[in-house]
């Protein structure tokens, strides 16, 4: 059989029997499950931390059976679990991501927005930036599984301006016309998700639209993966939000 090679992020990776680990990947081809050999040598341990950019080679399994996979370092994102919040950033979104996607479906869309997701935790210093672009990479996520929201104009008017709210029950943009009376039922749409995807450090949403973000992505997801499997996910979710928070407020009394 031949022998593929794709750049790869290390999502999971989780030690099995004396001598290997079971270890889930996101590459441009999808999500893949293998097992690797070594893991528990000092060499390979490294290579394991989640968010690990690596190359990984495998051959295509037979029946049932894992691939055998070897991966070489091309980045490490070591030094990142040494910054609590940044640990608990990726403790959430890559054990997620590989939980939620089928494996085998191209997804070169989400790979090239993961790795830019996890180069902003590592290159800067901006807590606030790093949420935003959680919050748009879990309505892709979203997205990219057929459960997007449709944003781009009301539901019940069709305009195209003062999209301010969303609804649960049809996963989609209502006008503030629209809304009027009904806003306890609907949830917030902030004005960074309004905008194309693109932010800099000079224009972060403030506290509020950011926990709106979270507030709707959020919902979506519990909403769409409300199997017991799940929690323990958002448990870490929510324990990174709380942190979050935590840490604006001390930097607002600092």
């Amino acid at each position: 059989m031949k022998m593929i090679s794709e750049p790869a992020l290390l999502l999971t990776s989780r030690f099995h029997s004396e001598n290997g680990a079971i270890i889930r990947l996101l590459t441009e081809q999808g999500l893949l499950t293998g097992y690797i050999q070594g893991a528990h040598s000092r060499y390979r341990r490294p290579l394991l931390f989640v968010g690990n950019y690596v190359q990984a080679s495998w051959r295509d399994k037979v029946g049932r059976s894992l691939p055998s996979i070897n991966i070489e370092l091309r980045h490490s994102r070591g030094l990142i679990m040494e910054h609590p919040l940044a640990a608990l950033f990726l403790s959430w979104i890559c054990p997620f991501t590989a939980s939620v996607l089928p494996e085998g479906q191209p997804e070169p869309y989400l790979f090239q927005n993961l790795k830019r997701l996890l180069a902003i935790i590592e290159k800067t210093d901006e807590p606030v930036l790093w949420m935003t672009e959680l919050v748009r990479f879990e309505l892709l996520l979203l997205s990219e599984l057929g459960y997007g929201l449709h944003l781009s104009r009301c539901i019940i008017t069709g305009q195209e301006a003062c999209l301010d709210w969303v609804s649960p029950k049809h996963h989609a943009a209502v006008s503030r016309q629209a809304a009027q009376g009904h806003e306890k039922k609907l949830l917030v749409l902030p004005d960074f998700l309004k905008a194309p995807f693109s932010v800099s450090c000079l224009d972060l949403p403030d506290q509020e639209a950011l926990q709106q973000g979270l507030k709707l992505s959020g919902f979506f997801l519990r909403f769409h993966f409300e199997a017991a499997y799940y929690h323990r996910f958002f448990g870490v979710r929510q324990r990174l939000i709380k942190n979050f928070m935590m840490a604006c407020e001390q930097a607002s009394f600092s």
